[in-house]
């Protein structure tokens, strides 16, 4: 750059390091002018964060505004996202293949982790909305900046995308068949489509809104009751306190990207079907494009590109249009809702079909009345794998317009409202389906016994579609000698068609072209309403790529709202980036690609939601003590005054990860995040190869007494012969999978030992914790246990006297040189 020449310019003070790259000549004469260079009060605040909490930040001018993000944020969920674009359209088969793999094991492994999860977070929001329902977000005295009308109309916005066309027909006619219910042999066609609506329901009620809350009401907290920035680090900080700045802060923000995006091109994949669906219907796109995989993954992708550009330029189109009929089939409606809360709440939340998972082989059973075995993993793991996907994406949108609001009104609102449009969306669309379907079936039966012919009344349009008789009754008897009446109530409704899930996504398309007109059969409403259908799904697909990537701006920028347009440019463009190679790298079957997207990203981004809601309940103690006493105590007051270990789990070694990724430059506000000993390191390897060692000399440390020594032998024999199996079973595992059940066993026993021995140095020196924390972390990071147990006995304060504790710190600063 001739007239740009670019200087690194390092920025110091107590608290923060900036590495901002300035632009000289024209930028700088552009920053000389004080109307260009005043911030204002919103970026003036988020400047202030950045200086009370050091996190990483790059700042580079350009055309007289500023390019703001964190690096290592940024960086991590880049060469994720694009790493997963660029394979998957470099080796489409092969990504295929592994993604599919990774899907499959996901949902034999982790089923039972997903489905109980699920109801877990519902209920734990629930007692939330009881125990802590008038806990604000906000000061005690703030007032909510929506009214409730406008509040309902974002939230619901917020958690509802183009799924709802995609699935809003074919679902509930995909559930007539291939679930354990449909299969069971013994139900009634009517009992098994009341199933299948109320499945679909399940998928899609309050259940899923159960995450988005965790992530709304915790972020809401963390920001607007306690002042901290609004990302989803700041969900952690009473669990990480000032790591949460840190590196750690910066990797979980990043993956939030990662499974954001994931979420995102889920649905703009889905977006991409539904709408080559509607432009085939309607003749705008070669109609024999299923004939060929290749070309209609193109055609797929080249519609992804078009709206990804409309959404680049920022096309906004004002409210959602809706198919303009209003047809409503009110008692399906009412018999959903008495059907949800009878078994969706209970019933399905904890139904993981395990018998019907089961291979021919595996035990499957022989009656031939099992579900299909790919039926969990392509629905309810499906779902709530994509709705975890989702939560950080909606669950910041809530918690940024839910401020000033209670918890109780957050969670009413967010609970009851989607609840009722779903069960009205569904029983509409879905009752249409349900009815053109079985009507269909009744035009098969109509045509053999009239005609000898099941297919006399098929209709031009499709094999599976059928032209209604315009006569209001025709009698006839059927093949089982049944007098009946074909009755034709609904004039004008044709044709009708059955459900052919290997297109499924123009079911929703065949119910609106069944809307002609009395007088005008050859052309009624079908194509308007498919154009209105493409357009609304069009304007679902721009927002939601939009939103995502404005949501994936802010946490790539730490929060900051007010970044430029280009970085916004970029990250929908890594959106679609990863859409279309999903789609390429699926193939025939590029749904199940998407699908393994939401799968594989969500199933880490639990573990954030279980961490999140124990936070939530420690900000909510807070607030409920600040409000009592009238008082203003911080989150980091707060973590300081509990009394915690020397070392955390996630310090010590790791402590080298944050010099090296500020390049040995750590600011003052992090430097204590950054130390390491050698200890840290001698200690972490000692516990990998030798745990016996560092676990005997902890044992002798707080069980000192003579007939104590044989019981610290015993345990420390016991630990070493089940750490060595569980190494020794594991290696196994290549040449038989059937060890790996031992291995596990052989780590839980050695987590059981070390968690009794991390409950009693806490319980000694009075160190917050519980004995679930102590078995997690004694199960999966026993090294870090191990050195920080010994660094703790050794040198950490406890109930001893003070005699005997000076000598204890004495041993700890020696600790180094008697290791060596």
């Amino acid at each position: 750059m001739p007239s740009h020449n670019l200087k690194l310019i390092r920025a110091y003070n107590s608290n923060l390091q900036l590495y901002k790259v300035e632009a000289m000549s024209n930028i700088e004469v552009n920053r000389a002018d004080p109307n260009k260079s005043k911030k204002t009060k919103e970026e003036q605040e988020v400047n202030l964060s950045y200086e009370r909490f050091g996190m990483r930040e790059v700042v580079i001018p350009l055309g007289g505004s500023e390019l703001r993000f964190n690096p290592l944020t940024s960086i991590f969920a880049i060469i994720l996202l694009w790493g997963l674009s660029i394979w998957c359209m470099v080796e489409p088969v092969d990504s295929r293949v592994t993604l599919l793999e990774y899907r499959r094991q996901i949902s034999d492994l982790f089923t039972w982790f997903y489905v109980g999860t699920n109801p877990a977070f519902m209920f734990f929001i629930i007692w939330v909305a009881y125990r802590f329902g008038d806990v604000r977000l906000g000061k005690k005295d703030a007032k909510p900046e929506f009214d409730d009308v406008t509040y309902f109309a974002m939230l619901f916005s917020a958690g509802i995308g183009v799924g709802l066309f995609f699935y809003g027909v074919a679902e509930p006619l995909w559930h007539r068949e291939s679930n354990w219910f449909a299969e069971s042999g013994y139900h009634s066609q009517d009992e098994i489509d009341a199933f299948a609506m109320n499945l679909t329901v399940f998928h899609w009620g309050i259940t899923g809104w159960s995450q988005y809350l965790v992530v709304a009401i915790c972020a809401g907290l963390a920001s607007f009751r306690f002042d901290l920035p609004l990302t989803l680090r700041s969900c952690f900080y009473p669990l990480l306190g000032d790591y949460t700045w840190g590196w750690l802060g910066d990797v979980i923000d990043g993956y939030t990207i990662v499974t954001t995006v994931a979420g995102v091109c889920t649905s703009l994949g889905l977006g991409a079907f539904q709408i080559a669906a509607g432009l085939k219907r309607v003749n705008a796109i070669d109609t024999d494009i299923s004939s060929d995989d290749e070309t209609n993954v193109n055609d797929l992708a080249s519609v992804s590109n078009t709206c990804l550009k409309l959404d680049l330029v920022w096309v906004r189109f004002g409210e959602n249009r809706r198919p303009l009929y209003e047809y409503l089939q009110t008692l399906l409606t009412y018999n959903e809702t008495g059907y949800y809360f009878q078994y969706s709440i209970f019933q399905l939340n904890f139904h993981t079909d395990a018998f019907g998972q089961l291979n021919e082989g595996e035990g499957r059973a022989t009656d031939g009345h099992s579900a299909a075995t790919w039926f969990m993993d392509a629905w309810t793991i499906f779902y709530i794998g994509w709705w975890v996907a989702w939560a950080a994406f909606v669950g910041l949108f809530i918690a940024r317009i839910s401020k000033g609001r209670t918890i109780r009104s957050i969670i009413v609102f967010s609970y009851v409202c989607p609840l009722i449009y779903t069960i009205i969306w569904f029983g509409v669309f879905g009752g249409v389906g349900f009815r053109q379907a079985r009507q269909a079936k009744e035009l098969q039966e109509l045509g053999t016994s009239l005609h000898n012919n099941s297919e006399y009344y098929q209709s031009s349009v499709s094999e599976f579609c059928y032209d209604v008789p315009q006569v209001a009754e025709i009698p006839y008897v059927s093949p089982d000698n049944v007098t009946k009446t074909f009755t034709n109530t609904l004039m004008g409704v044709t044709p009708v068609c059955r459900f052919n899930s290997a297109d499924d996504q123009t079911a929703w398309f065949n119910v609106l072209n069944s809307f002609t007109y009395p007088n005008d059969f050859e052309h009624g409403f079908g194509a308007f309403l498919t154009w209105v259908s493409i357009f609304s799904v069009s304007i679902y697909f721009i927002t939601s790529s939009d939103s995502g990537s404005l949501i994936v701006d802010h946490l790539a920028s730490n929060g900051f709202e007010e970044s430029h347009w280009l970085q916004r440019v970029f990250w929908a463009f890594t959106e679609g980036a990863c859409a279309t190679a999903l789609l390429v790298s699926g193939g025939e079957d590029a749904l199940k690609g998407l699908q393994a997207a939401s799968i594989l990203s969500g199933l880490p981004f639990t573990f954030f939601l279980i961490f999140m809601c124990q936070t939530i309940v420690s900000m909510c103690n807070l607030a409920e003590e600040n409000d009592a006493a009238d008082t203003n105590l911080t989150m980091e007051e707060d973590y300081k005054r509990g009394r915690k270990f020397q070392t955390p789990i996630f310090g010590g070694i790791f402590n080298i990860f944050e010099n090296l990724l500020s390049f040995g430059c750590v600011p003052k506000k992090r430097a204590h995040i950054a130390s390491v000993c050698a200890f840290d390191v001698t200690g972490f390897f000692m516990a990998i190869f030798c745990p016996f060692i560092p676990l005997y000399r902890i044992l002798s440390k707080i069980k000192s007494k003579p007939e104590q020594v044989s019981n610290n032998k015993i345990s420390t024999l016991a630990y070493v012969i089940f750490y060595y199996l569980f190494i020794g079973l594991f290696a196994s595992i290549s040449k038989s999978g059937g060890f790996r059940a031992f291995g596990w066993s052989a780590l839980a026993i050695c987590g059981i030992i070390l968690c009794v021995v991390r409950g009693t140095v806490r319980g000694q020196r009075n160190i917050e914790g519980n004995i679930v924390a102590d078995f997690i972390v004694a199960t999966l990071f026993w090294p870090q246990v191990l050195v920080q147990l010994e660094k703790e006995v050794n040198g950490g304060p406890s109930l001893v006297s003070d005699g005997e504790q000076g000598e204890e710190q004495r041993t700890f600063e020696n600790m180094d040189k008697s290791t060596a």
